[in-house]
This record gives C-alpha cells, structure tokens and sequence, in this order.
C-alpha cells in the first residue's frame, strides 16, 4: 500500500492552493461549466478571461453582476429608475435653457436645480444599488451644470 509523508502531503497542499490562486477567479456560465483565469476586460457585450473572449450572455446575471463588481464597473439603472433619470434630466435642461433665455432669474432657477437634484438623490438612495453605482449615477444628472460652470469660471 502506498503512502504520503506529512512533510510531501503539505507541499502537495501548497502547490494546489498557489496554482488556484494563480488561476484568478472562476465564473460559472448558464450550462454550469467553470471558466476561470484573469478577469481583464468587459467591453462591447464580451467578458476577456485570461485573454480569451466570451460573449455575456453566456453568464447568468448575477456572474455579470460579479465581473462588474470586480472590475470596479458601476451597474446599468433599472429601466424605471433610468426613466425618472431621463425625466429629472429634462426639467434640469429646460430650467437651464430657461435662465439663459432670461424667463427666469439665477436665483429661482438655483433653487430649481436644487430641488431637481435632491429629488435625484433621494430616488438613488431608495434604490437597491449598490453604493459604488449609486455614487456613480449621482454625479450623472447635473454635468451640464458643471459644465457650465466651468465656463464661467474661465
């Protein structure tokens, strides 16, 4: 009968954790198979692993949600929440458009942005994203604004 010493039991152990860990991660697709390797890019509907592309969809989403995570990706907005966004943008557009047409004065239309954006941050603070997203999306609805600022700060 053959045996293994304790001493060649604990190299063999060794080995394997170093090789799994310099594998990198493992991503299940939707018929159960493992791909595993470096994660490097998600791009125009394809997951890079290990410098090999792999559609998406061959993940199901929750292993997207995973790739995002690890690549620091913020997650799309649910469509309802992006419908509102749409819609706080519009009224932020309008209350622009309307300030510099003159219909309205710096300090009504201040306080118009104000409320639009609170309402912004109160909708992504109910949401269920997670907090990298939600920072993400929060900056997301006033660019022009800054934008503008920055115009005339010059």
């Amino acid at each position: 009968m053959l045996s293994i010493s304790t001493r060649k039991a604990l190299q063999a152990f060794i080995v394997c954790a170093w090789s799994s860990v310099a594998v990198g991660d493992a991503f299940t697709n939707h018929a159960g198979y493992v791909v595993s390797g470096s994660l490097t890019a998600l791009t125009n509907g394809t997951a890079v692993i290990n410098g090999r592309a792999y559609p998406l969809s061959i993940f199901p989403d929750s292993e997207q949600a995973r790739m995002r995570k690890l690549l620091k990706i913020p997650l799309a907005l649910p469509p309802a929440l992006e419908a509102r966004r749409r819609a706080l943008r519009e009224r932020l557009l309008r209350n622009e458009a309307l300030l510099k047409a003159g219909a309205k004065t710096p300090a009504a239309a201040a306080a118009q942005r104000a409320k639009i954006e609170a309402a912004w941050h109160r909708m992504l603070e109910a949401s269920e994203l997670d907090e990298m997203t939600r920072a993400h999306w929060a900056t997301r609805l006033n660019f022009q604004r800054k934008k503008r600022m920055g115009e005339n700060n010059e």
